[in-house]
């Protein structure tokens, strides 16, 4: 067996479910052929050492029996050296961190040993490569004897090497290469990460924490080991005598922050122990990317400047707005602004310096959150209008993160008998509370002890049953599951399988999976009439708990039905308005009478916040003020009446159970309104079945 094939063999081994061809091949990022001809050779390998071949199972997957695994590691020497083959982006990225961080001549065949690639693989990587750069303001050219070169301001080149970096980082994160001995990393000829050194990544670390004290912040983990690795290449661009210019405006700016202060120190102990000289133009460079990385805190008493107190009113602006398209009401407004505030201010600098981080959680927050992705979207010009600039779609799923996490109400108290959860999330706030509400739902017989970073975890005591963690950690005697910040439904069952499995004898809520149980009948039986089998099975279980993101969420058609949209041409105030639009759903046994007279008060209250949009009122109040299961109902004017200083004539009452049941109809109703077209026709409409239609035709996915 070659690299690859061991590799493919020690996936079958660690694996405790089937692995498709399609998740090997994008795992190893090779072809399904390519993942053929490896388990051809696995099988021979095996036949050879009388071992049976990798099982099957059409449609799921490949598997090694639980005998054969425990005899392939018990009597056989497999290595577990890792194997990965680059993608051709992965690739051009490894060149171009080459070119730019090291002082030796890049020629033709150092690309293909570095990449192992071929040479008209590496020639063409290389012409795809000048041709991105192209958007940097970069040139890529070569010089005989002197290989290829990158040519262009050292700031673009630094902009380029923070994007290319985000295409190779570990999967593990920056921090898992300083585990590495360097010697071991470089043995291997062409070995990309050989170019770090690490005893330099660690003393960079210590410096770094140490500013960390002394302006009294703390780093999110990834942001932390981000900067170590940015800095440790940002050096080596100075040592080839590479500065960058800072502009004079910006200087001003980043002179008054404490950010820049500690920066100086910082640069003082980098310069003695890695450089001759360092510029005060990259102090203030420094100073930039300290600003705009995202901390877990900040004691700093300077949120008080001018900038921040902006930053403030922009953050009170986009919760408020939240609350109202979302129709919630945060229970812990204070502490949420607070928090947001602290992630908002390095997306401030970020914006103002064009520093831009990819968020590799994008896909999967629009994927499993689009209504609070959407809903996000709408308050994110506050943002945009302070920055003077659009914000990107990575940027507002960050937001929508904090947006999420929050949209929950706090954990209870612990019972005695509760099995306990830590949570270990290296990713920051928005990120860790959106995990934390997650595994709420998930684990309804679990308490949640707490949500730490890395740094902290590997100092504390540990009293939690199992941990829950979004990187490997060290083994300290408490199982530890491994998950992807933002799960979907194949991850929530994967992980309720692994813990259900660990505590069997405990009171976990079992969770019964169809697709799980197919998979255990799979194994040890021939079935026949598999779909047939499925379908006997969702009537016996029945279904007890949603894993579907722990919230069904109905759409605008179901919230709204016909049945509760009526038509009247004329009443004489808005409070009779109200009352009358919301008389379906009290009649329907939606709401309690208490709960019109709340939403009349909270009105008359807090003025016309209702009016969502022109004609438009959505009244609602709390579900503590009366509502029994979510619903909504429509009030069609003939003509507008006045709702203290706003005009309206259509009124859709809204009655939430939940912070997170509506959010789906809700989305769907402001994307009906914001199409003018759409609108027009609802505030025309002269029957039920009119306004209907347009509702249905607005309630798909």
């Amino acid at each position: 067996m070659d690299k690859r094939s061991i590799a493919v063999l020690n996936q079958l081994l660690q694996s405790d479910s089937y692995c498709s061809v399609q998740q090997l091949a994008s795992m190893f990022n090779v072809s399904r052929r390519t993942i053929y001809n490896d388990l051809d050779k696995i099988n021979y390998w095996l036949k050879e050492h009388d071992l049976s071949e990798v099982m099957q199972v059409r449609s799921e997957g490949y598997y090694l029996c639980e005998d054969e695994k425990q005899q392939i590691s018990r009597n056989l020497q497999v290595t577990d050296d890792p194997y990965y083959e680059y993608s051709p982006v992965e690739r051009r990225s490894w060149i171009y961190i080459y070119l730019v961080a090291q002082e030796r001549p890049f020629l033709l065949d150092t690309i293909q040993k570095l990449c192992r690639v071929s040479r008209n693989t590496a020639l063409e990587d290389i012409k795809k490569l000048k041709s991105d750069l192209s958007e940097f303001r970069l040139t890529l050219f070569s010089e005989r004897k002197q290989g290829y070169i990158i040519q262009g301001n050292e700031n673009d080149i630094r902009k380029a090497l923070v994007h290319y970096l985000s295409y190779i980082t570990p999967k593990n994160g920056w921090h898992s290469i300083a585990d590495i001995p360097n010697e071991d990393r470089a043995q291997h000829a062409g070995e990309p990460f050989a170019i770090f050194h690490v005893p330099s990544l660690k003393m960079l670390r210590e410096f770094i924490t140490d500013y960390e004290k002394e302006i009294g912040i703390e780093f999110v983990d990834d942001v932390l080991n981000n900067l170590v690795v940015w800095f440790f290449l940002f050096i080596q661009r100075m040592k080839q005598g590479n500065y960058v210019e800072v502009d004079p405006i910006e200087k001003e700016v980043i002179y008054a922050t404490d950010e820049f202060h500690g920066a100086e120190k910082l640069s003082d102990r980098i310069s003695k122990q890695f450089l001759s000289e360092f510029p005060r133009d990259e102090i203030y460079f420094i100073a930039k990317y300290l600003l705009s990385s995202k901390v877990n805190y900040n004691l700093s008493q300077q949120d008080e400047s001018q900038e921040m107190k902006k930053l403030r009113d922009v953050v009170e602006k986009m919760v408020h707005d939240f609350q109202l398209y979302a129709a919630v009401d945060f229970p812990d407004q204070k502490n949420m602004i607070q928090n947001l505030l602290l992630h908002m201010k390095p997306a401030y600098y970020r914006s103002k310096y064009g520093i831009y981080l990819e968020n590799v959680l994008h896909d999967s927050v629009k994927r499993n959150y689009p209504e609070i992705f959407h809903l996000t979207s709408k308050v994110i010009h506050h943002f945009e209008d302070l920055i003077k600039k659009p914000v990107s779609d990575d940027e507002v799923a960050f937001i929508a993160m904090h947006f999420g996490g929050w949209l929950r109400k706090e954990g209870v108290e612990l019972e005695q008998n509760r099995k306990k959860l830590l949570i270990v999330c290296t990713n920051g706030l928005g990120t860790s509370r959106l995990l934390e509400s997650q595994l709420e739902g998930l684990f309804s017989d679990v308490g949640i002890v707490g949500v730490t970073s890395l740094r902290e975890y590997e100092k504390m005591e540990l009293s939690a049953d199992f941990i829950v963690s979004t990187i490997p950690l060290p083994d300290r005697g408490v199982p530890v599951f491994v998950v992807n910040p933002v799960l979907d439904n194949e991850a929530k069952e994967n992980l309720l399988k692994k813990v259900n499995s660990l505590f069997q004898q405990t009171s976990l809520k079992q969770v019964y999976s169809v697709d799980t149980v197919m998979d255990m009948v799979n194994r040890y039986a021939t079935v026949n009439e598999s779909e047939a089998l499925r379908q006997e099975l969702r009537h016996y279980f029945q279904t007890p708990v949603s894993i579907d993101n722990e919230v069904i969420k109905p759409g605008l058609n179901e919230l709204l039905p016909q049945s509760r949209i009526n038509f009247v041409r004329h009443v004489n105030n808005w409070e009779e308005a109200v009352e009358k639009a919301s008389d379906p759903l009290w009649r329907q046994g939606y709401i309690e009478k208490n709960y019109i007279d709340k939403m009349i008060q909270a009105i008359k209250e807090h003025g016309p916040y209702v009016v969502i949009s022109k004609f438009i009122a959505l009244p609602h109040a709390n579900a503590a003020d009366g509502v029994i299961k979510t619903g909504m109902s429509m009030l069609h004017l003939n003509k507008p009446i006045d709702v203290m200083g706003k005009d309206a004539s259509i009124f859709i009452v809204l009655a939430p159970r939940d912070n997170e049941q509506h959010l789906k109809a809700l989305a769907q109703l402001t994307r009906l309104f914001s199409d003018k077209t759409s609108k027009e026709a609802i505030l025309r409409a002269e029957t039920k079945e009119q306004v209907a239609s347009l509702i249905r035709s607005y309630s798909t996915e």
